[in-house]
């Protein structure tokens, strides 16, 4: 039987490989933006997503957990899409997941509790970054 620790350190790499996912998706809309308003707010975001994978890895660690899976592990290509629209489309839909990796681990009764705090607290990050690419894409704004 897993324990708490093993299932905490299995779900925190979980939200880092999507964290990272993310991060890549926003880091490249920002280099495919011509607008520097668009562009300031996708490298806000993933930076912030990087900040947050940092965090996991060090509580990773703190649980006596590794971090060599991730080392080998070679990140989901980007699709390549011309439309801004759809660009904005798997932006939004990349950080939708992250919220509800969050929102499902928060809610985990196998986890330790004294992560619960650090999860909570960045899945208010990813919830801001969905609310900002919703009303980005809504309000069409140019590339």
């Amino acid at each position: 039987m897993e324990s708490f620790k093993d299932n905490t350190i299995r779900g925190l790499k979980d939200i880092i490989r999507n964290c990272r996912h993310t991060e890549d998706i926003l880091r490249v809309s920002a280099m495919d933006s011509d607008n520097n308003s668009l562009k300031q707010i996708f490298i806000y975001y993933a930076d912030l997503n990087s900040s947050y994978i940092q965090k996991l890895q060090t509580e990773i660690l703190r649980l006596g957990g590794d971090l060599e899976d991730f080392a080998s592990e070679k990140l989901r290509s980007w699709e390549d899409k011309s439309d801004f629209i759809d660009k904005l489309k798997i932006c939004e839909n990349s950080v939708n997941n992250a919220v509800n990796n969050y929102k499902e681990f928060s809610l985990r009764e196998d986890i330790l509790s004294e992560v619960v705090p650090i999860i909570s607290q960045q899945y208010f990050g990813e919830k801001e970054a969905q609310e900002t690419i919703k009303n980005i894409r809504s309000s069409k704004l140019p590339a």
